[in-house]
């Protein structure tokens, strides 16, 4: 075994498919590394048995071949013997996972505006009674909810233990300083201004957590009084309009670092991070983090580039504020809204009266581990 830690070259190992002809080039040590054979995988906990360092660094393959079924046959030079099946070695390439995410954005995702989310609400609400009935229906609404980042649980009794319940019955729930239930109205419970009456501009909520919840679902148990309309707005198709017209702008909010910050007694929440994410392969957006109540003293950024960033969140800011991008509705006790906290933007209108609302969030890996165990997602 060598004990040095530099780079060891060794020849890439090129392969043609035994049907299809095509050609890869792979690293050798990445082949060894992924050997699926008992003594270096464990197929009942899906782990390596090993740690990479207790492979030769200059390990390479002494011979390979085809088996008649298609398996890729290895011996190597540190003895050991591998056998691989072959859409196992194609499929693990960085080119095919690119392909595959690009054609899950492209046909398993739905961008919107107020129009096209109208003409798809049929598709977006779900009674509880057959939720519970079989899994189908499960799968259905998560289906909706990666596609449309937005679903209804229709018919629920109003209560905060209802709404557990017919949440419970899809998603885990989030633990936070909040709760994993959670009851509010205009009681200052929190320091945040959704303990309030007053206008709520389109945001997402935990810009000041390392991680963001998910998923948010509010449920308004009661109101008596006016006002009080939800709006939401699609960050996905947002985000692709702001590319689109203001390329600087979006460049920009990907790359600079937005302080967010949460204080309270008991709780001091801090997290810095770009307003748009993006998947560092296919350049498609994996969060926006958008929130003007909760942005820190802004100190990530020399002044003299200040005016360019303040100019580029206006343009931003312009698209969400949009009457087309904004679909206004009113949660009416009955209906749970669950939407994506990484994608959808929610805000409210100022509103008179009592009103109560119940409501949780839902871990985005707990959210994703749902739809890939449905076979939604990879």
């Amino acid at each position: 075994m060598l004990s040095s830690s530099a780079a060891v070259y060794i020849e890439m190992l090129s392969l043609k498919h035994p049907k299809t002809c095509d050609i890869i080039e792979l690293n050798q040590f990445w082949l060894r590394d992924h050997c699926r054979c008992a003594k270096c995988f464990n197929k009942q906990t899906n782990q390596r048995l090993y740690n990479l360092i207790e492979l030769p660094a200059d390990v390479e393959a002494v011979k390979h071949s085809w088996s008649p079924n298609d398996q890729l046959e290895v011996q190597w030079s540190d003895g050991h013997t591998s056998t691989y099946d072959v859409d196992f070695v194609y499929k693990s390439q960085v080119a095919e996972l690119i392909s595959r995410r690009s054609l899950i954005s492209a046909s398993g995702l739905t961008p919107w505006n107020r129009s096209i989310v109208l003409q798809n609400e049929q598709h977006l609400r779900f009674p509880l009674v057959p939720l519970f009935a079989n899994e189908e229906n499960v799968k259905q609404l998560v289906a909706a909810l990666v596609r449309y980042g937005i679903v209804f649980i229709d018919e629920v009794e109003p209560t905060p233990l209802m709404t557990e319940l017919a949440l419970r019955r899809v998603f885990p729930l989030m633990k936070t300083f909040f709760g994993e239930m959670w009851t509010f109205s205009d009681k200052q419970d929190h320091a945040d201004a959704a303990y309030s009456k007053l206008y709520l501009g389109s945001h997402t909520d935990n810009t000041y957590f390392c991680d963001a919840a998910g998923l948010q679902a509010l449920h308004c148990i009661e109101h008596a009084g006016t006002g009080g309309e939800n709006f939401f707005v699609d960050g996905l198709h947002v985000v692709r309009e702001l590319q689109r017209r203001y390329p600087a702008a979006y460049e920009l909010l990907c790359r600079v670092n937005v302080p967010a910050e949460y204080i309270e007694e008991g709780q001091h929440h801090r997290h810095t991070a770009p307003i748009i994410r993006i998947d560092p392969l296919t350049g498609e957006l994996l969060q926006l983090r958008l929130n003007f109540y909760d942005r820190a003293v802004f100190n990530t950024l020399p002044q003299r580039e200040m005016s360019q960033f303040y100019a580029s969140v206006r343009q931003l800011q312009q698209i969400v504020r949009e009457q087309e991008q904004q679909w206004f509705l009113k949660l009416q006790p009955g209906s749970i809204v669950i939407f994506d906290n990484w994608r959808v933007l929610h805000g409210r209108n100022a509103y008179t009266g009592r009103r109560t609302m119940s409501g949780a969030y839902v871990q985005r890996t707990d959210f994703q581990s749902k739809a890939r165990v449905l076979g939604i997602i990879e």
